[in-house]
């Protein structure tokens, strides 16, 4: 009888554990759930952050090539400039 006891008290310790280390799952589950969640947050919050700066500088891109074809405008019209002299040059030797 004193077998059957045992067997029952290892069943007991078994069926304890099981329900023990569910729970325990499940809370470390939820620890889990809320580290990616927080992790998503950061994420989305980085990727606002990115999209940003990424407007900010597509915007001094613009910027910059407006003052590039200015520049540039203001070479070609240079290089004309000394082509007529140079031109105006060669007709006065």
């Amino acid at each position: 009888m004193s077998r059957f006891n045992f067997k029952g008290a290892i069943k007991m310790l078994a069926f304890a554990l099981m329900f023990w280390s569910i729970g325990y799952a499940q809370a470390y589950d939820r620890t889990v759930a809320n580290n990616l969640g927080k992790t998503r947050d950061a994420l989305l919050d980085q990727r606002s952050h990115l999209a940003a700066k990424a407007d900010e500088i597509k915007g001094k891109m613009t910027e910059l090539d407006k003052q590039l074809s200015i520049v540039e405008s203001y070479i070609r019209d240079t290089e004309s400039a000394i082509r007529n002299i140079d031109d105006a040059i060669r007709r006065a030797s």
